[in-house]
């Protein structure tokens, strides 16, 4: 506790000047202030679990307390600690090894193979299966795992997607190939450890560097920063053509070609030959971030045990790391400040707390204002929330999430999630109408952003989102590059939704919408290859 009052006193040196009596509008002028402070050097990038992020969060903190917020989190503080994976070492005990007919095939950590850091630690030895992709695609008609036995068993995949017209793709490459999404299907498949080796079509001979040649690190960053519940390694090319023949009678090359097709793909899962043991001992730094939880409570007359949510992350990429995507290595390791990413949208709650207070006699359901740790990490804070919420789940009416509302720019003002409550859509338009913005809809209620976490407990969202622009996840996203007018419409048109889900007559239903929660996107038309130095045009896709 006596920690928490002396960082909020620091904090409080850091604050822009306190509205005067009676001023409860979303200004300009005090949302660039509240990035200004957010997005500053002394905050260092705001990495997860970094000591940047609780200088932020006690600035968040600081701000709930001047408003008179009711505190939600833990020892009557507004904060809740969020545990996520930080730096991670393979000790010497880890194992991989096949023992087949013709003898032990052992691979060599760290030059053959390496645990990923969302694997768990563990010893497996069963029998070995081949997977494909790992992909399971029903609305393609490709299931890698369709009469295939995986269960008590170590599944063997590709990396990324099978060559073909269905892949070119944008969006179905995107969906199919994250590393979390085989995981997953294994695991849901009863399997007891994942391997996922490099594919020579991306990898093979002349492509990605030394033709994969040593263990993809980087790769970890993809997962995020949440534990598996089986072990979960990596294994370079070079390895995947020694373990694929012995344990397979296959290369991988053979195999890839008899899952490409003119017409698609056709999978190749096969059920191996000997068992596998993989040993994965692991040293772990655990870090904590935190959200910061403070409750407006209702003060209508006819007020409810309802709750409606407003959020946004706080967390950036601190100096840069595996999320950066600046264009030298020099630039990758500066402070990204992240000034639209999200100050913006976390001057966007500040500022809506601000007009709410004012107005609490009206609201006949409470606000619960929320700023979000480890988003950049896996949308880990909000999963947190709705795991573990300071209020029951039961009682969240709706949830309104900002996540980079600060580069509008004459642009339209992206909405979605109005198809995930009937009443929705007519709220977001008659609302922008009053508020004099123009705005782009969606209906779905999933995006890469902190809704996607309510949306999945059934809970009605919305998601504001300016735009995407050059600065994103660089170094250069300072708050020299805000539209302030432009984040004064989106701020002051989150307030006013928010005003009105509270003042509604009835709570609001929610209605499944997966579809359209992302605003449409320019698509380049390229397929990018890893190079020595970065990633190189591997091929145009079709119309591009």
């Amino acid at each position: 506790m006596r920690r928490f009052f002396a960082l909020v006193a620091a904090a409080a040196l850091l604050c822009p000047e306190p509205a005067a009596a009676g001023d409860a509008e979303v200004t300009a002028e005090e949302l660039v202030a509240h990035v200004r402070t957010l997005s500053s050097d002394a905050f260092e990038g705001r990495g997860s679990g970094m000591p940047g992020e609780e200088r932020a969060t006690a600035y968040v903190a600081a701000e709930f307390r001047r408003l008179g917020l009711d505190p939600l989190g833990k020892d009557e503080t507004p904060f809740q600690t969020v545990e996520m994976a930080g730096t991670f070492r393979a000790k010497p005990a880890c194992r991989l090894e096949l023992a087949g007919p013709k003898g032990t095939l052992e691979l060599a950590l760290e030059r053959e193979w390496v645990p990923l850091s969302a694997s768990a630690d563990g010893e497996v030895s069963a029998e070995v299966v081949f997977a494909g992709y790992g992909i399971r695609a029903p609305e393609l008609k490709y299931d890698d795992y369709a009469g295939l036995d995986v269960k008590g068993k170590i599944v063997v995949v590709f990396r990324n997607t099978p060559e073909g017209p269905w892949w070119a793709d944008e969006r179905s490459r995107m969906r199919h190939a994250p590393l979390v999404q085989k995981l997953r299907h294994a695991s849901d498949l009863g399997a007891k450890a994942v391997l996922v080796a490099n594919d020579p079509r991306t990898f093979g001979e002349g492509k990605g560097g030394a033709a994969g040649a040593r263990p993809d690190t980087a790769m970890t960053d993809e997962i995020g920063a949440r534990l598996a519940a089986i072990p979960f390694a990596h294994v370079t090319l070079q390895a995947a053509e020694r373990l694929f023949p012995a344990a397979f009678g296959k290369s991988p090359k053979d195999l890839e070609d008899r899952i490409r097709g003119e017409d698609g793909a056709t999978p190749a899962s096969m059920p191996g030959k000997g068992t596998m043991r993989l040993v994965v001992r692991t040293e772990r730094e655990v870090l904590k971030g935190r959200n910061v939880c403070a409750l407006l409570r209702a003060g209508a007359k006819d007020a409810t045990d309802e709750v409606v949510v407003i959020g946004a992350h706080h967390d950036h990429l601190g100096r840069g790391g595996g999320g950066s995507l600046a264009r030298s290595p020099e630039e990758r390791r500066e402070i990204h400040n992240g000034a639209d990413d999200n100050a913006s949208g976390v001057a966007g709650v500040l500022e809506a707390a601000e007009y709410l207070v004012a107005r609490r006699g009206t609201l006949r359901r409470s606000v619960l204002f929320v700023t979000f740790t480890g988003e950049e990490r896996g949308l880990l804070g909000s999963l947190w929330f709705v795991e573990a919420p300071p209020v029951p789940l039961s009682r969240v009416a709706a949830m309104v999430n900002l996540d980079m509302i600060g580069r509008l720019q004459g642009r339209k003002l992206f909405v979605g999630g109005v198809g995930t409550s009937p009443p929705f859509k007519g709220l977001v338009e008659a609302s922008a109408k009053e508020v004099g913005v123009e705005v782009a809809l969606g209906n779905g209620g999933r995006a890469p952003s902190d809704n996607t976490s309510f949306y999945g407990k059934r809970i009605p969202v919305l998601w504001l989102f300016s735009g995407m622009h050059p600065d994103y996840h660089r170094p250069a996203d300072d708050v020299e590059r805000i539209d302030g007018p432009g984040m004064e419409k989106a701020a002051r048109l989150a307030a006013r939704l928010v005003e009105e889900i509270a003042k509604l007559p009835a709570r609001p239903e929610f209605t499944r919408a997966d579809a359209g929660g992302e605003p449409p996107r320019a698509v380049l038309g390229i397929v990018v290859e890893q190079a020595p130095r970065g990633v190189r045009i591997g091929r145009l896709q079709e119309g591009g």
